[in-house]
C-alpha cells in the first residue's frame, strides 16, 4: 500500500499524492491498529481520511468480501503503519486474512473454534427468521441528541460478507460466557479456547508512548492504552472513570460493552440498542454503578 498526504495549492484545491511508505503494515498494526487505516466517509473532515470506508456494517451491506478487498488495496494509508493509534476497519481485514489462511468463512471458523465450544448459540453474523422477533431495536430518536437512529441488522437486509468490524449480534448470555472464559484464563467448563499466556499478550498495551500521544481522534479515554483487540488501563488514575490498571474491555458498534478486570476477576457484558450520542453515557454510567456495588 501507499502512504497518502494531502497538498493544497494556491486556489485552495487540495488533492492527494501518493508514495511508497516506510514499511508495510504488519498484522500486528492490524490487531492494535496502528495500520494506518481510518474509518472514513463523509463524518471526517479530511480529505485523505474521506476516501475510505464510513463503517464496516455499511460496506457490508454494499460491497462482496473481494470488491471491499479491491477498493481497500487502492486507498492510501493515512498514517505510517507503526506511528499512530487510529480504530478502523483493521478488523475487518483481520477476518477476511482468517478466511485466505483456514479456507473457512470467518462466521465458520468462529463457529467451530469459539461459538459453539463456548455454547454461544445465539451468536453469528445475521438473525436467523425464527429470532428475529428477539432482536432489540434502537429508540427512534437518540435520547441525548435528539437525531433519528436505527440499527441496520434490523432491516433484515442481508450482508455481503462476514465482518470482524461491526456485524456480529448475540445475547447478553452468549458474550457473558466469552468474557468468562477470559477471565479463567482461557478456560470455561472444561474446555480450554486461549492459554493464558496468549491473553496476557492480548490485554497488554501495545503502544508505544510516542504512538499513544499521536491518539487524538476521542476514542481512547485518558489513562488507557490498546493491546490486541481491546482498550487497556494503563494506570489507576487519570482516567475519567474507576477501574483497576491493567482491566481491558471495548465496546460494540451500537452501543453493546463489556470489561474485564483480571484482579477483580470479574467480567461485565453490557447490552443496549444504543447507536447514538447516549451510548458513551450509558456505559460510564454502568461502569460507574458496577464498581460502586464492590462492598469488600
Amino acid at each position: 500500500m501507499e502512504l497518502g498526504s494531502v497538498k493544497t495549492d494556491p486556489a485552495g484545491k487540495a488533492t492527494v499524492e501518493r508514495a511508497p511508505p516506510k514499511r508495510q503494515p504488519t498484522v500486528q498494526d492490524l490487531l492494535r491498529h496502528t495500520a494506518g487505516f481510518p474509518y472514513g466517509g463523509t463524518r471526517r473532515d479530511h480529505e485523505l481520511i474521506k476516501l475510505w470506508p464510513a463503517g464496516s456494517v455499511d460496506s457490508a451491506f454494499t460491497y462482496s468480501g473481494p470488491e471491499f478487498l479491491e477498493k481497500l488495496s487502492q486507498l492510501p494509508l493515512q498514517h505510517e503503519p507503526g506511528t499512530v493509534w487510529d480504530y478502523s476497519v483493521a478488523v475487518d481485514v483481520q477476518g477476511f486474512i482468517v478466511e485466505a489462511v483456514t479456507g473457512k468463512s470467518l462466521s465458520a471458523f468462529l463457529e467451530e473454534r469459539i461459538w459453539k465450544p463456548l455454547d454461544m448459540a445465539d451468536t453469528s453474523f445475521s438473525v436467523p427468521e425464527g429470532k428475529k422477533a428477539r432482536y432489540a431495536l434502537a429508540f427512534a430518536n437518540d435520547p441525548v441528541s435528539g437525531k433519528p437512529q436505527s440499527i441496520p441488522h434490523a432491516s433484515g437486509k442481508p450482508i455481503k460478507f462476514d465482518c470482524g468490524g461491526g456485524c456480529a449480534v448475540s445475547t447478553a448470555l452468549d458474550y457473558l460466557r466469552f468474557a468468562q472464559m477470559l477471565v479463567n484464563g482461557g478456560t470455561l467448563d472444561g474446555k480450554r479456547l486461549l492459554s493464558r499466556k496468549t491473553i496476557e499478550l492480548m490485554a497488554s498495551d501495545q503502544l508505544a508512548p510516542d504512538v499513544r500521544a499521536r491518539t487524538t481522534n476521542g476514542i481512547l479515554n485518558e489513562g488507557y492504552s490498546f493491546g490486541l483487540g481491546f482498550a487497556v488501563r494503563s494506570q489507576t488514575g487519570i482516567a475519567p472513570v474507576a477501574g483497576t490498571t491493567g482491566d481491558y474491555n471495548w465496546g460494540g458498534a451500537y452501543g453493546t460493552f463489556f470489561w474485564i478486570d483480571p484482579k477483580e476477576e470479574m467480567a461485565v457484558v453490557y447490552m443496549v440498542a444504543a447507536p447514538g450520542e447516549a451510548r458513551v453515557r450509558l456505559r460510564t454510567l454502568v461502569r460507574n454503578m458496577v464498581l460502586q456495588s464492590i462492598a469488600d
